[in-house]
């Protein structure tokens, strides 16, 4: 899609960690504040983490059976009328309701300055703890704002090189990734893996990236930036909620250069999804009511 509005001016993104939980009152009470420092510091959009008003699957939520889907639309469209009333652009985790009988997806709720659903990108690569509880997404989205075109990602999608190559394919400039790599007893290999992946994806694609995680202790990193030449940016604390601000397009660190000219070419039949999709409405509308 095209937001084609303020074209060669500068994109300035908010991205915020919080401890997310299973309450989604106060997951929401989190995202109505930073919306507001958003809008306070002149972002033009406040990115979330993975699930972060709905809660995680598996760790915050034990099961969606008896899930309180009425409450989670209720605080959805508080947010969105929030959005709304402060003109920002809102890249909000989820879940994403089919019916009864079909698992939801893990999605990003992209929202409009207007408070609409403008689009929906739906977690492609899902993990096997993912898989028991959500259905796999199966389509790529963008986003043109202020001149920037802006891809979509979620968690476990870093560990397949494919997503950030086809969304270099599309011509992406900087992705925003969510992800939930918190909650836990201590440190594990989750301590280094993404904030290495996330670098490398971005030095192969001549992408910036913008990650957040939830700041749920134990939180295996904090929020950060990365550069196309493979250098963080900037980068939050760990276990603490608090929110970033960035300014695109950026520049490279001091004396860095890009690496990768040569695209990955992707197979025309490229498996780009880890779980199984549905064929339900509801997944297949982009723009479908939470």
């Amino acid at each position: 899609m095209s937001e084609s509005e303020g074209k060669g001016e500068r994109l300035r993104v908010a991205s915020c960690q919080f401890p997310v939980t299973g309450d989604i009152r106060r997951n929401a009470s989190y995202i109505r504040r930073y919306l507001a420092r958003a809008a306070e510091t002149g972002a033009h959009l406040l990115h979330t983490s993975e699930a972060c008003l709905s809660g995680y699957a598996n760790k915050d939520v034990p099961s969606f059976a008896g899930y309180d889907w009425g409450l989670l639309r209720q605080e959805t469209a508080r947010l969105r009328a929030l959005t709304a009333e402060l003109g920002l652009w809102l890249v909000l985790g989820s879940a994403h309701y089919l019916d009864e009988a079909t698992k939801p997806t893990n999605c990003l709720y992209l929202i409009n300055p207007r408070g609409e659903i403008a689009d929906r990108y739906d977690k492609c690569m899902c993990t096997t703890g993912d898989q028991k509880a959500y259905s796999a997404g199966q389509r790529l989205v963008t986003v043109d704002l202020r001149g920037i075109r802006v891809g979509l990602a979620i968690c476990y999608d870093i560990c397949y090189p494919q997503i950030y190559a086809a969304y270099r394919e599309m011509g992406v400039q900087v992705m925003l990734h969510s992800f939930y790599n918190a909650g836990d007893q201590g440190p594990n290999c989750l301590d280094v893996l993404n904030v290495r992946q996330v670098p490398t994806r971005c030095a192969d694609n001549l992408m910036w990236a913008v990650c957040n995680n939830s700041a749920r202790p134990y939180s295996h990193w904090a929020s950060f930036v990365a550069r196309p030449d493979a250098t963080i940016a900037q980068q939050l604390r760990i276990n603490q909620a608090g929110m970033l601000l960035h300014d695109f397009p950026d520049g490279l660190s001091e004396g860095g250069w890009l690496h990768n000219r040569i695209p990955m070419k992707l197979h025309p039949e490229e498996i780009m999804h880890y779980g199984q999709p549905s064929q339900h409405p509801r997944q297949l509308d982009p723009r479908a009511e939470p």
